[in-house]
């Protein structure tokens, strides 16, 4: 039987669905391309885990399939999704910076959700880093998303038919494998060590700031849906208590998690103007 942690992920993805398929024009080819992510999700990560042991889930998870709990698998389409469907918005003009900014989008993402999880005991990286995640680990969601986000784009643009996005299969579990050693033997490899917190914290508040400015500058925020944005904030709230509740007494990693906030607030006041 599901904990309450479940239950609440459960209920979180229930309702990113719900409203997708309210608002989405082609809620078919929204379902299909959702299981294409989890399948594909799944596959990636299970792989990854077998292949390299750089971490593990704990055991509090109820089902797992193989190494990756279901609700884990049942999560990543949501983020992926939700990345595309916003960057959509800001970036409608070329693939590639969409591509760019989804990938970004889901590393920002992911560099809320990794420490928030380790500290609250929901997995565990086997190497060093920054709140005891490495880097690579947080790479490895961007790498994974951007190119799903690209064959779905490129998919939708060429208006192609829905068989087509089952590439999502393929490219996205094998180019995030590819891109993983590149980006281990070519660099990270030879700086796996502890990484100090408190410059992390200055670097995160100024990278904030500058994106906050983008944001507030950023004309076609104003096409972003609201419920794009307000769709955000259940796994955000999820989130920041899991931080309240394990986090507490860890200063920089709540600073770091505040820092998060001010881009996303600036994009939910201007999302909905120009409708």
């Amino acid at each position: 039987m599901m904990n309450f942690l479940e239950i609440i992920c459960l209920a979180i993805v229930f309702l990113f669905i719900v409203f997708q398929l309210k608002y989405r024009q082609d809620p078919a080819r929204f379902l299909w391309r959702l299981l294409l992510l989890a399948i594909a999700s799944w596959l990636g990560e299970n792989t990854v885990i077998h292949a390299y042991h750089f971490y593990s889930y704990a055991p509090r998870w109820t089902i797992f399939l193989d190494r990756v709990p279901l609700l884990v698998v049942l999560i990543w389409p949501v983020v992926i999704a939700s990345a595309w469907h916003l960057v959509g918005y800001l970036f409608p003009a070329r693939t590639g910076w969409l591509t760019l900014a989804g990938g970004m989008l889901v590393l920002s993402d992911a560099s809320l959700i990794e420490p928030i999880a380790v500290q609250a005991q929901l997995w565990q990286w086997h190497e060093p880093g920054i709140f005891q995640v490495p880097p690579i680990g947080i790479l490895g969601w961007a790498y994974f998303a951007g190119c799903c986000i690209f064959i779905m784009e490129k998919n939708s643009r060429a208006k192609r038919h829905a068989y087509w996005d089952a590439l999502l299969l393929v490219f996205p579990p094998l180019l995030t494998h590819l891109f993983l050693l590149l980006t281990w033997w070519g660099g990270l490899r030879w700086v796996n060590s502890p990484i100090s917190a408190a410059p992390m914290v200055a670097i995160v508040c100024t990278i904030s700031l500058v994106l906050t400015y983008l944001a507030w500058t950023k004309e076609s925020a104003r096409n972003i849906p609201r419920m794009e944005m307000l769709l955000r904030i259940p796994a955000a709230l999820f989130f920041f208590a899991l931080l309240a509740m394990y986090g507490r007494t860890n200063p920089p990693l709540i600073a770091c998690a505040i820092a998060f906030t001010p881009p996303y607030l600036v994009l939910t006041i201007k999302s909905g103007k120009s409708q």
